[in-house]
């Protein structure tokens, strides 16, 4: 899989759920198709990964990171969740 970041303001990465979601629906939902995010204190990353690394054409903002950067936990937005367990957990809550 090949992954994708960008950094939003608090819940400002609606644009985004929604053509991505939708781009999922078209594609069939693909099990190598995710959207996750991580919250921060001032903000949420977003990570995407895509089929076809062209489709993140799509997403302005959006850079390519290595896999190492991708966080332990994270919150799946849109994906499969089963692909979603394979590489990530839910966040703990305190």
């Amino acid at each position: 899989m090949i992954w994708f970041r960008r950094r939003y303001g608090i819940a400002d990465y609606g644009r985004a759920f929604e053509e991505f979601e939708a781009m999922f629906n078209r594609l069939h939902g693909p099990r190598d198709m995710m959207m996750i995010k991580t919250e921060l204190g001032d903000g949420t990353r977003v990570y995407l990964s895509f089929p076809d690394p062209k489709l993140v054409e799509a997403y302005p903002g959006f850079e390519p990171i290595d896999p190492a950067e991708l966080p332990a936990e994270a919150t799946l937005l849109i994906g499969h969740q089963d692909a979603f367990g394979e590489l990530f957990r839910f966040p703990t809550r305190d």
